[in-house]
């Protein structure tokens, strides 16, 4: 199995401790750990418990990203896509364009990255190797024929 691409690496990272501090406020919220006094009533359970699972969204992106899972790819251009749409929001509940762009400058930059083509092409080599995460026998042709179209460009 091929490494990941070092910036697909440092998004997993980043997924990972995203994940890690989603599971622990889950636990806190849902009252299982508590570092002080405990908060409980008013929904609390509930919502930490959607921090939990969450969390777990986030350590399995994270794990995702590392082996080269087409739906951790799938994941990150969500997040960015909503990243962005969070920096309109934010545009328009403070009236000031500079906090807009520089809320939207991250998700853009990820959604950039993971849209090169060396990216999106590790991904579906990723999965042409490990023989997993093809919905049909179409999509794996066309992934096994850009792969051959990338070896031929390259000269091997």
């Amino acid at each position: 199995m091929r490494p990941p691409p070092i910036g697909v690496a440092v998004l997993g990272f980043f997924a990972l401790v995203n994940g890690l501090g989603a599971l622990i406020i889950g636990l806190r919220l849902m009252g299982i750990v508590t570092f002080g006094p405990a908060e409980t009533g008013s929904g609390l359970f509930f919502w930490g418990l959607l921090t939990f699972v969450l969390g777990i969204a986030y350590v399995a992106v994270a794990w995702g990203a590392w082996t080269l899972r087409i739906w951790a790819w799938t994941f990150g251009m969500l997040i960015a896509i909503l990243g962005i749409f969070n920096a309109v929001m934010v545009t328009l509940a403070t009236g000031n364009l500079g906090t807009g762009l520089a809320t939207a400058l991250l998700p853009a930059v990820v959604l950039w990255y993971l849209n090169t083509s060396g990216i999106k092409e590790a991904f579906i080599e990723g999965e042409i190797e490990s023989g997993r995460g093809f919905a049909n026998d179409y999509e794996r042709e066309v992934a096994e024929r850009m792969a051959a179209e990338r070896a031929d460009d390259s000269g091997g």
